[in-house]
């Protein structure tokens, strides 16, 4: 990690580039475009020492180049289409009655009691920030912190994180010192930290508290057996923890493993997080509903951690139609309508406050620029 602290740079690529300063797109491309070319070419441990200039690479490599660059992006809306015609398959299975029964077959002492943990939830969400600002050894004030951890989740929850979240994180770090290497392994110890609360959580519930299924979900392997997988995951990477001290391959980077303690407090904060917003479903389901809370956690972790790998923006359509396959058997018909409540409540309306801060912390920000310039001669 001396390396990835101390190592200057030869060349400016947003100088180079012509990128407008404070651009956070811009920003984004330049600072990973750097960090990959840093990391393989003159890192400690480099991966093409020998690379030759792109105009030299073979025509078939820049042909796989390109085809790595669109197939994430085509593979996402190839699934994101076939999650709305399920979605709209299910949907035309529901009657209004039953739509509108799941709307007003809510208390309203409920939807406050969700809507109050979804804003304890994007609260607790700032922790991700903070774990990964100490592990890459840097410290900035809490409000400066809560503000790019919020606006990065409003934003990166529903427009994902590549085309929200990591910009939002570089626009806001970079002006408060961090270097683009640094934002980007800050970006990757967030995204750690929750898939091993995840790893945590879901194996827990899946080994020790059994989950019904519905009949036409069709597994090769029992939820005990999946829930074993990922306690594998769990205690694999609290082993690398402990046990692993050399630089450890994350893509093109090479980080050492987070300490123990950081550790320990990742993988508690991101299944905190998740219970949470877990909870905020099961109080939006019908009062009537008599569903375990086991199986509303299961499905709900199952939902989120799909969603995430599909890379559809803010899993829209695929959380919902795996929420309403998984819980439509015991919650009934009317659950499509509070899966559309929980949207509206943890990605909706956060995205809306998310959108107001940030255009009132730009003007802001504005003002009190052009304020310091009038005062310099």
């Amino acid at each position: 990690m001396e390396w990835l602290r101390e190592r200057t740079w030869d060349v400016d690529l947003s100088t180079v580039c012509q990128i407008p300063p404070g651009f956070g797109y811009g920003a984004f491309i330049a600072g990973l475009a750097e960090v990959l070319g840093e990391v393989t070419m003159h890192g400690p441990f480099p991966l093409f020492p020998t690379l030759e200039p792109l105009s030299r690479a073979p025509v078939s490599t820049l042909s796989k180049k390109k085809l790595r660059k669109i197939a994430g992006p085509a593979l996402a809306t190839t699934l994101f289409v076939l999650a709305m015609n399920l979605l709209w398959r299910e949907a035309h299975e529901v009657t209004w009655e039953q739509f509108k029964a799941g709307f007003t077959g809510v208390p309203a002492i409920y939807l406050c009691i969700a809507a109050f943990l979804i804003a304890l939830n994007y609260g607790l969400l700032i922790t991700y920030d903070l774990l990964a600002l100490r592990y890459v050894c840097r410290s900035l004030p809490l409000r400066r912190v809560a503000l790019v951890s919020f606006l990065g989740f409003t934003l990166g929850n529903n427009l994902g994180t590549l085309m929200a979240g990591a910009p939002i994180r570089f626009r806001f770090y970079t002006r408060w010192g961090l270097t683009p290497r640094q934002i980007v392994v800050l970006i990757s110890i967030c995204g750690l930290t929750f898939w091993s609360g995840l790893w945590l959580l879901g194996g827990t519930v899946l080994v020790f508290i059994p989950i019904e299924l519905p009949a036409e979900v069709n597994l090769p392997l029992g939820t005990r057996a999946l829930g074993a997988i990922l306690l594998t995951f769990s205690v694999g990477y609290a082993a690398v923890c402990w046990l692993w001290h050399k630089p450890w391959p994350i893509g093109e980077l090479h980080l050492c493993p987070p300490a123990p303690g950081l550790m320990s407090v990742q993988a508690s904060v991101a299944a905190v997080d998740l219970l949470i917003s877990a909870t905020a479903l099961y109080l939006v389901l019908p009062i009537e509903a008599t569903v375990p809370f086991a199986q509303v956690l299961a499905a709900y972790l199952c939902a989120i951690a799909i969603s995430l790998l599909t890379q559809v923006p803010g899993g829209l359509g695929v959380l919902e139609v795996i929420l309403v396959t998984l819980l439509k058997g015991t919650v009934g018909e009317s659950v499509l309508a509070s899966v559309l409540i929980f949207r509206i409540l943890y990605y909706v309306l956060p995205l809306l406050f998310g959108m107001v801060t940030l255009v009132a912390h730009e003007i802001f920000s504005g003002a009190v620029e052009a304020k310091e310039a009038k005062k310099d001669p």
